[in-house]
């Protein structure tokens, strides 16, 4: 295949309109696949923050200040503190409490 027939092939997709489809599919896959990762690591920054918590504090509010204080460093640290309000993260330390408290109790 020389690079003639590659011009048309590509030359065909845009005038098809296949290629920006392709494009834009492209783009929303690489974006919903960003948000999962970013997803994976404040679960699992939550995870680290509560253990922490759990083992080294007494107060359930030092403890929960503590696990506060480590999500927002680590997510200001890796630049997606813009990303998740206070809510989420009270809501994913609160879930990973649950977790470790369901993963202690077996």
């Amino acid at each position: 295949m020389n690079l003639q027939q590659i011009g048309n092939i590509i030359l065909f997709l845009w005038n098809t309109g296949l290629l920006t489809a392709l494009a834009y599919s492209g783009s929303r896959f690489l974006v919903a696949h960003t948000k999962n990762k970013n997803l994976l690591l404040l679960n699992e920054w939550a995870m680290q923050a509560v253990q922490y918590a759990e083992t080294h504090l007494h107060s359930s509010t030092d403890k929960k200040k503590s696990a506060m204080s480590f999500l927002a460093e680590r997510l200001s640290a890796n630049k997606l503190g813009v990303k998740f309000d206070d809510k989420q993260l009270d809501t994913v330390i609160e879930l990973a409490v649950t977790k470790l408290k369901g993963m202690t109790d077996e």
